[in-house]
């Protein structure tokens, strides 16, 4: 399978394309040089087989890649390395380097020094933030099953995602590998917004990324929304997982930040949890505990705590300033209704 993939990502090339490949794989290579059938649970056991099994994945592309005159790189990710903007836009620079010299990134998770917090959960999300990043014109992603089934049928073309989710089955367990149909729809939201259109399709079936590249009907087309996104918005909604905290608003200010198109001010701030610094990436609460939306915050959560409540000029005077910014600028907050589609 993987010699039949690479040959059609190398004639992808050939043709003029720029591909990068997100692959999978180095666990369970590892898994496998080490004897084992079942998936560890601990951290460091998995961090051992990825270790192991990494460099003879590479091997194995590599291989493949020079038997067709083509030359690839190894890029390893954490979600550290697209949760800060900075690192985001060298890891972008670097993919698109890369193609412009007609080689092949081949991307994976870096597991070896991953944790679960800056995991990115699985290779479909990974997928998606990399095609997000160099503004690919497609994502393929390659399964074990033909499609988005519904009742044993392949749903040929989704315009919505509301649509794909009441289709989804819960997705089966393998010992080897992680993510399932839900995770691919998650990815199709991610690219989505972003205007990359996406494809599920059958990895197993003979020269299926090329009918994909020549416009043939395989698997399962996602449409891209047309509501989509700003750069920085996006990032701030896909690229930042975990908030470092909460904020409680109350119900003025939600108003005012859902129906109105608003910024966030101090005056709002009912309460804050969590403790986190300014220019932290904080979720936005109403009364009922209900998330408005995500943003980056101009206040470390001491200060925030200090002046919730206040008006701009108490706000300011309590903090020693001559002025004060908002607390969640409408154009760093994306709002929970903006991901809908």
């Amino acid at each position: 399978r993987l010699e039949q993939l690479v040959e059609q990502v190398a004639g992808c090339l050939r043709e003029g394309g720029q591909p990068i490949l997100v692959t999978s794989g180095a666990i369970a290579c590892g898994m496998a040089a080490l004897g084992l059938r079942r998936r560890p649970k601990s951290i460091a056991q998995l961090q051992a087989c990825a270790a192991i099994g990494q460099s003879e994945l590479m091997h194995l592309y590599n291989a493949a890649f020079s038997r067709r005159q083509t030359t690839t790189a190894q890029v390893l990710l954490t979600q550290d390395d697209l949760a800060d903007r900075k690192r985001f836009r060298n890891a972008k620079q670097t993919l698109l380097t890369l193609l412009h010299r007609r080689v092949v990134p081949v991307v994976n998770e870096n597991d070896t020094v991953a944790v679960e917090e800056i995991t990115f959960g699985d290779n479909d999300r990974l997928a998606a933030l990399v095609a997000s990043a160099v503004d690919a014109q497609l994502l393929v992603i390659l399964s074990d099953v033909d499609g988005l089934l519904h009742k044993g049928s392949v749903i040929e073309r989704v315009e919505t995602l509301e649509r794909a989710r009441q289709a989804v089955m819960p997705a089966r367990h393998r010992q080897t590998t992680r993510g399932g149909m839900t995770s691919k729809l998650e990815a199709a939201r991610i690219v989505g917004h972003n205007g990359i259109p996406m494809v599920i399709a059958n990895g197993a079936k003979a020269g299926v990324v090329t009918d994909v590249l020549h416009g043939r009907p395989v698997g399962t087309l996602f449409v891209p929304p047309r509501n989509r996104l700003s750069p920085r918005k996006w990032w701030i909604a896909f690229s930042l997982r975990q908030p470092r905290g909460r904020v409680l608003v109350d119900a003025g200010a939600a108003q005012a930040l859902v129906e109105g198109g608003k910024s966030l001010l101090p005056s709002g701030v009912v309460d804050v949890q969590g403790r986190f610094d300014a220019g932290a990436f904080i979720a936005v609460l109403d009364g009922g505990r209900r998330e408005l939306g995500r943003g980056v915050c101009n206040f470390s959560s001491s200060d925030l705590l200090k002046v919730r409540g206040m008006n701009s000029a108490q706000a300011a005077r309590a903090l020693g300033q001559s002025r004060v910014r908002e607390v969640v600028h409408r154009d760093h907050l994306v709002l929970a209704k903006e991901l809908h589609q």
